[in-house]
């Protein structure tokens, strides 16, 4: 059952697997410590753009994940 559970959030965009990852913080939270400013990572979490190689290294920094860019 757990492996079904895994093998669906790698089904979800990253933007949605990066909502989930937030656990409550708040995407200006994330903005301010990933450095991406807040209006492009609001683009970005709703799948409007993607997120760059360094965008992801330090979004995995601030939230302590392991994302690849899709």
């Amino acid at each position: 059952m757990a492996k079904n559970i895994f093998m669906e959030e790698l089904k979800q965009p990253l933007h949605e697997r990066i909502k989930h990852a937030l656990d409550g913080r708040t995407q200006r939270w994330l903005s301010l410590n990933a450095k991406i400013p807040e209006s492009e990572l609001s683009r970005k979490m709703q799948g409007k753009l993607l997120f760059t190689d360094p965008e992801i290294n330090r979004i995995n920094d601030a939230l302590k994940t392991d994302f690849i860019n899709d």
